[in-house]
């Protein structure tokens, strides 16, 4: 019995009833606790929740030199940038005009312009042909590649003669530009006694020499280039009236005088100008009106017409030997 209770837990030496050892295999283990002083710096900031006064000191000293760092900093990084972007520029260039040597090389390289008129629009001269061709193939371009036909419309169009071009591409090799050119339509003199020629817009075309347009038709006057185009139009379709007029003034910048070759003044209305136009070509047609020996006619108040005869023909016969 002896030796059976010996065996018994908490018989050996220095054992008390009531006391067991742990089971095997599931002792605690002691975790040692580091003392706080002995930590880094770092962790004893982040387990005391953050930076205090004593912790930030910043000298001027210490200022300075990080702005000066920030500074050279951001210098390099704007060099850096501006040579890089000046490497891949040329880069790039340099790319593009291989590639278009490339094309060319293989039957694509520009062989022929052809500049002509658009259909119905006024004839082109060689002079402006070539003003044309001039603008057309980039520098250091070789191949019909390197032609955008939008790019070449918006260049040719930019020339002050031209109103609307249109551009194809003639594979492999040809170019067809069409351009309308602006139809000189009169010649404008304006108050300060300055000739242009316009177009039926009534726009100046800066490139127009007036000499060389002694046929036009004249308007003189402050604003008549800008107003002409209606009535202008209109003497289009009266060849009676237009063949026999001089030059169109504008009155006050609100209505026309017709000083027609005869030396006779044909005075319009300020509103209704091109319906007494109408009138007077009617009664030319039956009467031969603007042949006859007349200074001037009234033609402004509604539905009347005064007539100034020559005063050495006063007092006789006017239209049909009334």
């Amino acid at each position: 019995m002896a030796a059976v209770r010996a065996r018994r837990p908490g018989g050996g030496k220095g054992g008390g009833r009531g006391q067991e050892p742990p089971p095997r295999g599931k002792r605690r283990r002691q975790q040692a606790v580091p003392a706080y002083e002995s930590m880094p710096r770092l962790a004893r900031i982040k387990l005391s929740g953050g930076l205090n006064g004593d912790d930030v000191q910043v000298t001027g000293k210490s200022l300075a030199m990080a702005l000066t760092g920030g500074v050279l900093f951001l210098g390099i990084a704007v060099a850096g940038a501006a040579w890089l972007g000046s490497s891949l520029f040329d880069a790039s260039e340099a790319f593009a005009r291989s590639a278009d040597a490339t094309v060319a090389n293989a039957g694509f390289q520009i062989e022929e312009i052809q500049v002509a008129q658009l259909p119905g629009s006024p004839d082109i001269s060689e002079a402006r042909e070539q003003e044309v061709r001039s603008l057309i193939v980039p520098e250091g371009r070789h191949s019909i590649l390197a032609l955008d036909p939008q790019d070449v419309k918006a260049r040719v169009e930019s020339l002050d003669w031209v109103a609307n071009a249109r551009v194809r591409r003639l594979w492999p090799s040809s170019l067809l530009v069409e351009v309308q050119r602006r139809q000189e339509y009169a010649v404008w003199l304006d108050e300060n006694r300055q000739s242009a020629v316009i177009d039926a817009n009534g726009e100046r075309l800066l490139t127009e020499r007036v000499e060389d347009h002694a046929n036009l038709l004249r308007v003189v006057g402050h604003g008549a280039g800008p107003a002409a185009p209606p009535i202008l139009a209109a003497l289009e379709g009266m060849p009676d009236i237009r063949e026999r007029t001089a030059e169109l003034v504008r009155i006050g910048d609100r209505r026309w005088d017709l000083h027609l070759t005869s030396g006779a003044v044909v005075a319009l209305p300020e509103e209704g100008s091109l319906e007494a136009l109408t009138q007077l070509q009617r009664l030319h047609q039956q009467y031969g009106l603007l042949d006859r020996p007349v200074t001037r006619l009234d033609m402004r108040a509604p539905g009347r017409l005064a007539v100034r005869v020559h005063p050495a023909l006063e007092g006789g016969p006017l239209l049909g030997g009334v």
